[in-house]
C-alpha cells in the first residue's frame, strides 16, 4: 500500500508517493496551488501536473495508493476543503480515500507524526496552530499581515523599517538597522528606500525579507534590533501559551507538550527560545519545542496514513528523509 502526501503553498506546491514506512517512490514539485492567490483554472491544471508527473514516476505504485492527503496554504473553510478534495479526486483512482485542511497540520504532524500537540509556524508570515487528544482543532493568529501575523518574519521586517525611520526622523536613537537597509536598497538615504516598498508587486514579501537585517543587527548588538526580537519572541510565547490554555485540559497541560517549530525564522531559534520559555513558564506550562526531521510533506503522508487508520512508525521520519535526499541526489547525476 502507499500514500499521496501534497504540501500546497502560495509559491510552490510539493508532491511524494511513499510506502506505508517512508519508503518514497515519487516526489514532484510544481507552482502555486493557494486558492487565495491563484485563479482555479491554474489551480486545476498545477495539481494535474504534479499528480502526474507522480503518476509518471511509479506507473507499478501509483494504482495501489489508498490515500490523499493535501495540506494546503488558504484552504481554511469547509467550502474549501470540500472544493479542494472533489479537483483531487479527478486526478486519483476512484477508491482512493482523498482529504485535504490546512497546510498548517502537515507541518504538525512533521513533528508529532500525527499525534496532539501545537505547531507554531514562522516563517514570511505566522501561524499558532492546534490539535488536541479529542480531535479539535483550533489556531491563534494567522489572520494575515494587515490584521495580525506578529511573530513572523513580515513582522520583523516591518518592526525594522519602523525603527529606521523613527531614528531618521530623529524620534528615537540610532540603530544598525538604518545603516543596513540604507545597503541592502543601495541608497544613500532611507526616503529613497519608499518606491521599492509601495510600487513593488509583492510588500508583504520585501518586507519579509528586511528580517534578516534586524537578526543582523543583533547579532552585533544594536540594542533596537534585540528589543524587536525581543517582542516578537514574547509574542510567540504568548500564541503557544494562549492556544494550549485553549485546546488542553489542566490536567494534560501538566504533562509536556509537543510544540513543533517551522519556518525560516527559526533558523535562528537561539533568538526566540528564551523569550517563548519565559512566558510559557509564566503560564506554568512545561512546552518542548520540537524541530522536525522532515519537511511538512512528509507530514502529509503521515496524514494520509491517518486518514486510511494505518499507524505510524516512530522510523518514518528517518526512512522518509533519507529517500527524499537520495532520490534527489540522484536525480542530479
Amino acid at each position: 500500500m502507499y500514500v499521496l502526501g501534497i504540501d500546497g503553498g502560495g509559491t510552490k506546491t510539493k508532491g511524494v508517493i511513499t510506502s506505508i514506512d517512508g519508503k518514497t517512490v515519487a516526489e514532484a514539485t510544481v507552482g502555486a496551488t493557494n486558492p487565495n492567490s491563484i485563479k482555479q483554472d491554474d489551480l486545476k491544471n498545477e495539481l494535474h501536473k504534479l499528480i502526474h508527473s507522480l503518476k509518471e514516476q511509479s506507473d507499478k505504485e501509483f494504482p495501489k495508493i489508498v490515500s490523499v492527503f493535501a495540506g494546503m496554504s488558504g484552504v481554511d473553510r469547509l467550502t474549501d476543503r470540500t472544493e479542494m478534495e472533489k479537483i483531487i479526486r479527478t486526478l486519483v483512482p476512484e477508491t482512493v480515500m482523498v482529504s485535504a485542511n490546512n497546510d498548517a497540520i502537515i507541518a504538525l504532524y512533521s513533528g508529532t507524526l500525527g499525534d496532539p500537540g501545537i505547531v507554531q509556524i514562522a516563517g514570511t508570515g505566522s501561524i499558532t496552530f492546534g490539535l488536541n487528544e479529542k480531535g479539535v482543532l483550533d489556531r491563534v493568529g494567522g489572520w494575515g499581515y494587515l490584521l495580525g501575523e506578529r511573530g513572523s518574519g513580515y513582522a520583523l521586517g516591518s518592526d525594522g523599517l519602523r525603527a529606521a525611520f523613527l531614528a531618521h526622523d530623529g524620534l528615537s536613537e540610532a540603530t544598525a538597522i538604518h545603516h543596513l537597509i540604507l545597503e541592502h536598497f543601495q541608497v544613500k538615504s532611507l526616503p529613497g528606500i519608499l518606491d521599492s516598498i509601495y510600487q513593488s508587486k509583492n510588500t508583504k514579501e520585501v518586507i519579509a525579507s528586511l528580517s534578516k537585517l534586524v537578526v543582523k543587527a543583533a547579532d552585533h548588538g544594536d540594542k533596537t534590533a534585540k528589543s524587536i526580537i525581543k517582542e516578537n519572541g514574547l509574542y510567540i510565547g504568548k500564541s503557544i501559551s494562549c492556544l494550549i490554555k485553549k485546546l488542553f485540559s489542566e490536567k494534560v497541560i501538566q504533562e509536556q507538550i509537543p510544540v513543533v517549530i517551522t519556518g525560516g525564522l527559526f533558523k535562528r531559534i537561539d533568538l526566540f527560545e528564551e523569550s517563548i520559555d519565559k512566558v510559557c513558564r509564566e503560564n506554568n506550562i512545561d512546552a518542548r519545542l520540537v524541530i522536525p526531521k522532515m519537511d511538512p510533506v512528509g507530514g502529509a503522508a503521515i496524514a494520509a496514513l491517518k486518514e486510511a487508520n494505518i499507524s505510524v512508525d516512530n522510523n518514518f521520519p528517518d526512512i522518509f528523509s533519507h529517500h527524499i535526499n537520495y532520490n534527489y541526489l540522484e536525480g542530479k547525476k
